[in-house]
């Protein structure tokens, strides 16, 4: 295994592997989809409709933590098994539901599952490319982003043509194919490996170089719970991603308002989750060269911008800023969620990532259930779009500040205080 793990062509077929496993599971996105056949057939409300999405959102979360100890102690083959096994079977369930209970545990709680244990299994990859942590994780993350836009149509044309119920059956079993097939390829590395011949101090290191974040500590969960860094970024995760998930759920339902047929409304989706994708490819890479927290702090811009381009879109009824905010929102939120991985192991390192990642991302719950809750509970009782992503726009103001306070320097002497040792 060692050779497999640690060589130049499987490190590539890792990253690639990732990406398809991340790709199926991020269907998530593309939840909007759905949304006007559920409505249609049972009669609920917009709030109402957005239950499932945020309950996986929320186990997905929150699952993310075992599932870290898991990939820490296991490595990633036991979680891709379970992955696969879980959202064949919640995509198949779900197909069958009959009420939106049923629904919120067949999709909300076994496809969340599935998604943090494949999630995480995907994340623990980037032990196979500690040079390049930003841009690995862009890559093996970026399906995720890609998800909406790439099976977003497919997803579209399923249910157009068979309903709804037999899209989901055949995405299930599709799905569960691909995450199974993929523990047979992504495998951790020895620990301690390093690629051969990479120095990150030396001149000219480029993209290769330790970030401006990297500390050189291992950090155990319980340890970097009690620092203020771990509480400030997660806050900001929190603040930042309320709008990201406004945007991923509400926009498409947004421009339907404005009178934009469902094929243009649909195809706000797919850009959104191309810039998603896109987002994590750019940002990441980015994040290497300048940094994570510039990095974060220029995707906390950028989703202000979007989400005061969503509100003056329905307000002004303007197709062109919506499609901006599908651009700048889509972006942010995929640059968001591919330098959060990297940003966890400089600051707290490696050994742990698996389990400090799934406590960060914890954030990334909260936000999956604040935000698009928030905007159809806002809908429901307003009949319109118009003011509610002003709201989420308001918060980004804080969250770009919060990231500015980080300081992985004080980061480093609190661990030297505490009597940690130095690896790298």
């Amino acid at each position: 295994m060692k050779g497999k793990a640690t060589s130049a062509t499987n490190r590539f077929l890792i990253a690639a592997t990732g990406f398809l496993v991340t790709l199926c599971l991020g269907t998530l996105y593309a939840w909007s989809i759905f949304v006007p056949s559920l409505e249609a057939e049972f009669g609920w409300t917009r709030a109402m409709v957005t239950l499932p999405f945020t309950v996986a959102g929320m186990v997905f979360a929150f699952g993310m933590a075992p599932a870290g100890r898991l990939q820490d102690l296991k490595g990633p083959g036991p979680l891709l098994v379970a992955s696969a096994v879980l959202v064949a079977a919640g995509y198949v369930a779900s197909a069958q539901a009959q009420n939106l209970a049923t629904l919120v545990i067949s999709f909300g709680v076994i496809v969340g599952l599935a998604m943090a244990s494949g999630y995480m299994a995907i994340v623990g990859g980037t032990q196979v490319v500690p040079d390049m942590k930003g841009t690995a994780t862009g890559i093996l993350v970026g399906g995720f982003g890609a998800a909406a836009a790439v099976l977003g149509p497919l997803a579209r044309y399923l249910s157009a043509e068979f309903g709804w119920r037999n899209a989901f059956m055949g995405l299930g079993l599709v799905f569960g194919l691909v995450v199974g097939a993929s523990a047979l390829i992504i495998k951790n590395p020895p620990p301690g490996w390093r690629p051969a011949g990479w120095d990150p101090n030396a001149k000219g290191a480029g993209i290769r170089k330790h970030s401006p974040e990297y500390t050189g500590y291992e950090f155990s969960l319980s340890e970097m719970l009690k620092t203020r860094q771990f509480w400030l970024m997660w806050t900001n995760f929190v603040l930042v991603l309320c709008g990201g998930f406004g945007i991923v759920v509400h926009l498409k339902l947004a421009a339907m308002e404005i009178g934009m047929s469902q094929l243009s409304a649909a195809g706000l989706v797919a850009l959104i989750g191309w810039f998603n994708f896109g987002g994590r490819f750019v940002l990441s890479p980015l994040s290497d060269l300048v940094g994570r927290i510039r990095a974060f702090t220029l995707v906390g811009i950028l989703m202000m911008i979007a989400t005061v381009f969503a509100s003056l879109g329905v307000l002004q009824s303007a197709p062109w800023m919506l499609y901006a905010a599908a651009i700048l929102g889509g972006s942010a939120f995929g640059g968001y969620l591919g330098l959060s991985p990297a940003f966890t192991a400089d600051m707290w390192g490696m050994k742990s990532v698996g389990v400090n990642y799934g406590a960060m991302i914890t954030g990334w719950g909260i936000a999956s259930f604040v935000g698009p809750f928030t905007a159809g509970a806002m809908y429901d009782v307003l009949g319109t779009y118009g003011p509610v992503f002003f709201v989420f726009s308001f918060l980004c103001i804080p969250a770009i500040f919060l990231a500015l306070l980080v300081n992985p320097s004080a980061l480093g002497r609190h661990a030297a205080q505490i009597g940690m040792k130095k690896v790298g």
